[in-house]
């Protein structure tokens, strides 16, 4: 009888010790974070190459080696790809701020979910 009761004692005591370490709400918005952050890392990636594209059309065309209708035609293509990711680099970093409207920690300043009792990154009191 006495095991069955120092059994129950230390399941208990694990139970409440790991549950914390175990919850599946405190993973869902680091894991969302980091679509987030590779979403956004893969646009402005795009943008760059974008850039770098204008750039060396606009190269090619002052050296003569592009056409005025080439030039037009492949500068509006580009334009127009650009203003698109950007579009959606300014929609991502909105939904990224309104995301923000969250908790921060008082010591580290890590987003925190609203029902987070502790920082995941420092482990202070929020």
């Amino acid at each position: 009888m006495e095991i069955f009761v120092i059994l129950a004692l230390v399941l208990a005591v694990i139970l409440i010790i790991g549950y914390p370490l175990v919850n599946p709400a405190r993973y869902r918005d680091l894991i969302e974070r980091g679509r987030t952050s590779a979403r956004y890392n893969d646009l402005c990636d795009a943008r760059e190459n974008i850039f770098e594209a204008l750039r060396d059309l606009q190269f090619e065309y002052a050296t003569g080696k592009l056409s005025t209708a080439d030039y037009q035609q492949l500068d509006a293509r580009y334009q127009t790809q650009a203003a698109d990711v950007l579009r959606q680099i300014d929609a991502l970093q909105a939904q990224t701020q309104n995301a923000r409207g969250r908790r921060d920690c008082p010591r580290c300043h890590a987003a925190a979910s609203a029902s987070d009792k502790f920082c995941a990154q420092c482990g202070a009191k929020i």
